[in-house]
């Protein structure tokens, strides 16, 4: 695996739900991020009890709120394969395409030289050639 997503997420989330019913639902986005990525999705209203990379328990809403000042849903937070934050994404895609950038963004390591908007220019600028 190349990395670590975390899905911040909440029930009445309309671009949750956007997101789930046209993007993460495509068998070409699980296939390429079950092949690149560890995937969890983290509730920001939960309570259930998870083990933060630092070993420390707290609930699901103590790890999105106060470790990860998530407070707008989904937020698509990327994580080396030691717990470090390397790409966090706020809000929904425009769809499969830029969805699979994203990840391709972090799985090539683009992230380290450019912002990922500049990337999905340049890409947008290679296609069109």
């Amino acid at each position: 695996k190349d990395g670590i997503l975390l899905v911040f997420e909440q029930a009445d989330c309309p671009f949750c739900h956007h997101m789930k019913q046209t993007v993460l639902n495509q068998p070409q986005v699980q296939d390429y991020f079950k092949k690149h990525f560890l995937c969890f999705p983290v509730d920001i209203e939960g309570d259930v009890q998870i083990t933060n990379f630092q070993g420390r328990n707290m609930s699901e809403k103590d790890f999105a709120f106060k470790q990860n000042r998530v407070r707008a849903t989904p937020v698509f937070m990327f994580y080396n394969l030691q717990g470090k934050p390397v790409v966090r994404f706020t809000g929904e895609t425009s769809g499969v395409h830029e969805f699979m950038l994203l990840g391709k963004y972090v799985v090539d390591g683009v992230y380290k030289k450019m912002p990922f908007i500049r990337y999905k220019r340049e890409q947008r600028d290679v296609t069109l050639q």
